[in-house]
């Protein structure tokens, strides 16, 4: 067996280096706490032979059984640490079959832990975001996990806005069940003692298709018809959350975020041009002439983006992500989104997504010795 204090780094070092999005050394020894709070020494010891990709429990089962575990046992531990929240499996990736395959910290273990998330794990998670996985999640010319689209009542029919940017035809053209959930960044706030000043609402992310069968499959799903979903969006929208669905045409999530909670604002404000770090096709533009000075939109936005200079407001394009929040609360009807210049087309669907991130990590020639392997049917 390995020891105890090795088993956990190996686990740390597999997660960072086969993952798409790593899992980088922390100092303060952060990324051991998360770690130690998710597996058992033996269930980081198994979690050690799983892949990047999911596979079927026999493939896996040939690398363990040696250590006189059998295939049932291993089933068992395996189906454990999905309930945990630790790893990726069940039926998830495959309808047909149960499978399994590593997980990372982030968009992976750490909202998996949505309704049973614990104070320790809550501030392991907070310091190891604050200093150290921020600079994993955003990196300059990587694709991002996720991007920023305008709330509906913000668009216009001049802005020619695309099927993937449009949260209506979002939502209509999901085909399979929907769910809403309670947002982990929001239960870590609370946990830590600092509570949302946006809103009371917990439940403000929701999740499509296969990943709404993975909240139901984890227990912290709740399935609603897109009746229901509109009415929540509403709800939302109002309340001046920020829609951020994976970063992909297919839209498999979309989480309405504050920038009092929401992990993703918090680590981009960390950047003095959060925006450089953002996938959007918008930006708000005001009419100084209409302006009246009210700060409302100064209030309302969620980035620090707008602020108001000889009483007129001015937008800090460093920091406008637009998600068209100021827009539909201005009392004079002095803000408009605007789209930009270029338009920037997300990958087809989110493994086309973690492809481009991996390639940006490994390489192409990495990248093709993991697609070898994977043909191959070897560990990942």
């Amino acid at each position: 067996m390995v020891e105890t204090i090795d088993v956990y780094r190996k686990l740390q070092q597999h997660i960072d280096e086969r993952m798409p999005v790593g899992f980088p050394p922390s100092e303060s020894g952060t990324d051991i706490k998360i770690l130690k709070n998710l597996f058992t020494p033996e269930e980081a010891s198994i979690t050690l032979n799983l892949s990047a990709l999911a596979e079927p429990i026999e493939r896996i089962y040939k690398r363990v059984k040696d250590s006189g575990i059998s295939l049932k046992e291993l089933e068992d531990k395996l189906d454990g640490l999905v309930s945990k929240g630790a790893i990726m499996g069940g039926s998830f990736n495959n309808p047909d079959k149960k499978t399994y395959s590593t997980a990372q910290f982030a968009i992976g273990m750490f909202e998996f832990q949505v309704d049973k998330l614990t104070k320790e794990l809550a501030q392991a998670s907070a310091d190891y975001n604050k200093n150290i996985y921020y600079k994993e999640w955003f990196k300059a010319n990587v694709p991002n996990q996720m991007r920023t689209i305008p709330i509906e009542k913000s668009i216009l029919p001049e802005h020619h806005i695309s099927t993937f940017d449009d949260v209506t035809k979002i939502i209509d053209n999901v085909d399979g069940p929907m769910t809403i959930f309670n947002c982990i960044c929001k239960q870590e706030m609370d946990l830590l003692g600092k509570s949302c000043n946006v809103t009371d609402m917990r439940d403000t992310c929701m999740a499509f298709g296969k990943f709404a069968k993975g909240t139901m499959e984890l227990g912290y799903g709740r399935e609603v018809n897109k009746s229901e979903m509109m009415e929540h969006l509403q709800k939302y929208q109002e309340l001046g959350l920020i829609l951020q669905p994976n970063n992909s045409q297919d839209s498999a999530f979309i989480c309405a975020c504050c920038g009092d909670c929401c992990q993703v604002l918090q680590m981009v404000k960390r950047y003095p041009r959060p925006a450089d770090y953002f996938t959007s096709n918008f930006h708000a533009s005001v009419d100084s002439e209409a302006c009246e000075g009210c700060e409302t939109c100064v209030e309302r936005c969620q980035m620090e983006a707008l602020s108001l200079i000889n009483n007129i407001s001015e937008v800090d394009y460093d920091r406008c992500i637009g998600c068209g929040n100021c827009v539909i609360t201005c009392p004079s009807d002095a803000i408009k989104l605007k789209k930009n210049e270029k338009e920037k087309v997300p990958p087809k669907n989110m493994d086309a997504l973690l492809q481009k991130i991996m390639i940006k990590k490994k390489g192409l020639l990495g990248s093709m010795k993991m697609m070898g392997k994977m043909l191959l049917k070897k560990q990942i």
